[in-house]
C-alpha cells in the first residue's frame, strides 16, 4: 500500500500546439490573439516546473453495484452505480492523485485578478491538458506493471465525474494517506493546486477498459467528454 510516486518535468507533459488547438478549437494562426497567447504561455512554462503524481494499490473486498459502493480493506468509496459497475470485475484498486503544479493556480489567479478572462481561461485549459497528460503517463506505467503479472486495468475514474459525488474525495484521500504530491483538499473537497486529478483504476485478471459513458452523463464540462469528442 505504499505510495508509488512519479515526477516529470512539466515541459514533458505540456500539450503540444496541435493538442491544444484541437481541445480549444483554435486555428494555428498568429493573428488570432488566443493562439498567440497560447504560444507565449507555452514558452513561459519551459522552465524547471514539475508535475508530480502516483498511486497506492488496495485490495477490493466487494463491489456493490446497486448501492454504488466499492468496499476496500481500508474503507468504502461511495462512487455511485456507474463507476461501481466499471469496477465490478476488478480485484484491486489503484487510488491515484496527480498535479500539474501550483504554477497554474498562480497564473490563473493573477489573470483573474487583472480581469484578463481570456488569458485565465486559456491558462486553465493548458493546465487541464498537462495534468491529464501526466496522469496518462502514470496510468501507462501502471498498465505495464499489471501486464507483466497477467492483469488488466480499467479506465480511470474521478470524483466529480461519471456521477461520482465530489464529497467522496475525503475517504479517497484518507485511504491514500500521506503522499508526497503536495495536493490537499479544501472544505468543498476541491483540490489545491487546482490543476490536479484524483480517483481510482481497477486492476486484476478480469478488469476491462470500458468506454466512458458520455452519452448518459450530464456533465457538459467534463474533460474526458471533450477529449473524446476532439479525438
Amino acid at each position: 500500500m505504499s505510495f508509488i510516486r512519479y515526477e516529470f518535468p512539466l515541459v514533458e507533459v505540456l500539450p503540444d500546439m496541435a493538442q491544444t488547438c484541437d481541445y480549444l478549437h483554435l486555428t494555428q494562426d498568429d493573428d488570432d490573439p488566443a493562439f498567440a497567447f497560447v504560444k507565449l504561455r507555452h514558452q513561459s512554462l519551459q522552465q524547471d516546473y514539475r508535475s508530480i503524481g502516483g498511486y497506492s494499490v488496495h485490495k477490493i473486498r466487494e463491489v456493490k453495484v446497486a448501492q454504488g459502493e466499492v468496499i476496500l480493506e481500508e474503507g468504502v468509496l461511495q462512487c455511485g452505480r456507474q463507476v461501481a459497475a466499471y469496477l465490478k470485475d476488478s480485484d484491486y484498486a489503484a487510488l491515484f492523485v496527480c498535479t500539474a503544479g501550483a504554477i497554474f493556480t498562480e497564473l490563473t489567479r493573477t489573470h483573474t485578478q487583472n480581469d484578463e478572462q481570456l488569458e485565465a481561461y486559456l491558462t486553465d485549459a493548458l493546465g487541464s491538458l498537462a495534468v491529464e497528460n501526466a496522469m496518462d503517463r502514470i496510468q501507462a506505467l501502471l498498465e505495464e506493471k499489471c501486464q507483466a503479472r497477467g492483469w488488466n486495468i480499467t479506465n480511470r475514474y474521478s470524483p466529480g465525474y461519471c456521477n461520482w459525488p465530489l464529497v467522496d474525495q475525503r475517504p479517497l484521500f484518507a485511504m491514500i494517506g500521506e503522499n508526497p504530491t503536495g495536493v490537499s483538499l479544501n472544505d468543498s473537497c476541491l483540490m489545491s493546486p487546482i490543476k490536479s486529478v484524483s480517483g481510482i483504476i481497477g486492476l486484476g485478471p478480469n478488469s476491462k477498459k470500458r468506454p466512458y459513458g458520455c452519452a448518459i452523463c450530464q456533465n457538459k464540462t467534463c474533460i474526458y467528454r471533450r477529449l473524446v469528442q476532439n479525438s
